[in-house]
């Protein structure tokens, strides 16, 4: 069974020219319409996946009502002359506008760039994946498993300092993923990503990218047929060059990061922000989710059961560091996140008490940090991760193969690895909510007896929302910090379902 399903509408019918084993295709015209959506179990409910409009001209006030009516970033369309009440309609529900004008390549087009799945992951400077060769007179050091720091005079010309282990599944047959490089640099030192196509033990070709350009994403790949690939490190210059994480997603050719619709951006001090919004019903509440610790792939959370309630949602994803860093940092990338909420919110014309902040586990801190400056109407939070000097100062962080992740958060957080910090950032949350009348935001807290991440803050938690009046609701269950998801999720729809009812009610 086709993934993704399309209903056409327009003068042409496409359906024998689309092949039906990939996309479920139907198709109607605008005057049907009515009398097709009459016929559904539920005609207000969109069936398919997306809606296409393939007609030139766009002008139908039928149509563009439905379309208004239908959920955001579902319809794609390629008309160039559309009168300025329907384009406002597509403006407005985030529709998608393409340049490609047959069914063959609609439908190529809906597979590459239209799917779902979050295809992203990091290449990291750590001793498992990265091969130093510093060349003669340059001083190479680690600090921390993500920090490859090499410093000294690398001469005019571009001389190989390392390589990236990769792996053959990174990249596919004329796919094309982007990239970008997470690194630092002083003085003149200037770094080349060289990205070399093996085929019968010969080299197939070599694409390079150097620079700024590393600074933004840039697409790499699209090869017919390959065997292996290589990622070879050159610099050239005077100075001290810091190498941290090569990005690498799947390409969508401009229409998205992870998601269909998403926005990737960099701030001044080169710290990614991804966020994703979809503005649903247009009413209160809006609800923004911050993601959790992101280990080994990139992507957004909670997207299903935010569809399901039908709100204006935003989604944050923090993947710094080698699973994110609490969705906090410098004061721009703070600055940044905050500017993305409130624009959202003017979107949908909507006030702080409309707001209501969630997140599980790392997401749970930024929820209640950004609280500071949003000023929500609620909070919604699970497994909270409060203390993150004592998180990060354990020896032993207690999940598999992720022992590196707290050192190097802690080292991004405080600028060093040192011991003295872990008061400084303890006390991160405390100090930044501490001037919140939180006697006005209505928090819902799901915990586990057994979390060993950082389950010892949460007194300190529950007494600083007791002493301020908080009205609090906490479910606790047995377990570990990584157990009953499916309750986690549960508690959290549940909530936030009976605050979107609430919420609207007093809106009346």
């Amino acid at each position: 069974m086709a993934d993704i399903s399309v209903l056409q509408i327009g003068a042409d019918d496409w359906t024998t020219n689309i092949d039906a084993t990939a996309i479920d295709w139907q198709y109607t015209t605008i005057l049907d319409l009515p009398t097709r959506l009459a016929l559904q179990k539920d005609p207000y409910v969109l069936e398919q996946t997306y809606v296409v409009l393939t007609d030139d001209t766009l002008s139908s006030t039928l149509l563009s009502s439905q379309i208004s009516a239908w959920p955001a970033l579902r319809t794609i369309y390629f008309a160039k002359n559309i009168t300025p009440a329907f384009q406002e309609a597509l403006d407005e529900r985030r529709a998608f506008c393409i340049q490609n004008t047959t069914p063959e390549a609609v439908q190529k087009r809906i597979q590459e760039d239209f799917h779902f799945d979050q295809i992203g992951f990091s290449t990291r400077f750590s001793e498992q994946q990265f091969i130093p060769m510093p060349p003669t007179g340059i001083h190479f050091k680690r600090e921390g498993r993500f920090s490859a720091q090499f410093s000294g005079d690398f001469g005019t010309t571009w001389q190989q300092i390392g390589t990236l282990n990769t792996f053959v599944g990174d990249l596919m047959p004329n796919v094309e993923n982007m990239i970008w490089l997470d690194y630092e640099q002083t003085e003149t030192v200037a770094v080349q990503l060289q990205f070399v196509f093996y085929k019968d033990n010969h080299i197939q070709t070599v694409q390079m990218i150097t620079g700024d350009e590393l600074r933004q994403q840039h697409p790499v790949g699209g090869i017919d047929d390959y065997q292996d690939y290589q990622v070879l490190i050159f610099a050239k210059g005077t100075g001290k060059l810091d190498l941290h994480v090569l990005h690498q997603r799947r390409s969508r050719h401009g229409l998205g990061t992870l998601l269909p619709g998403d926005e990737w951006q960099m701030t001044d001090e080169h710290e990614e922000v991804l966020s994703y919004f979809n503005p649903g019903d247009r009413q209160s509440p809006l609800i923004v989710n911050f993601s959790g610790i992101r280990l080994h792939v990139d992507g957004f959370e909670m997207r299903g059961p935010f569809n399901e309630l039908g709100t204006p949602y935003l989604l944050f994803s923090d993947v710094r560091m080698q699973g994110g860093a609490f969705h906090i940092g410098s004061e721009m990338y703070e600055q940044k996140v905050v500017e993305i909420i409130k624009k959202a919110m003017k979107t949908l014309h909507l006030e702080p008490k409309d707001v209501i902040l969630t997140g599980y586990s790392m997401g749970s801190f930024p929820a209640m940090y950004y609280a500071a400056d949003i000023k929500p109407h609620a909070i919604v939070v699970a497994k909270p991760l409060i203390s993150l000097g004592t998180l990060t100062g354990k020896s032993e962080f207690p999940r598999e193969v992720n022992q590196d992740w707290t050192l190097d958060v802690r080292r991004f957080l405080a600028g060093r690895m040192h011991p003295d910090d872990t008061d400084m950032l303890d006390n991160i949350l405390w100090r930044h909510i501490e001037n919140v009348d939180w006697s006005k935001i209505a928090v819902a807290l799901f915990t586990l007896k057994q979390d060993e991440y950082d389950g010892q803050s949460l007194p300190q938690l529950l007494s600083f929302f007791e002493e301020n009046k908080t009205q609090l609701i906490q479910t606790q269950e047995e377990g570990t910090h990584t157990a009953k998801i499916p309750e986690m999720i549960a508690f959290m729809k549940t909530h936030l379902a009976k605050l979107k009812d609430s919420m609207r009610k007093e809106d009346r």
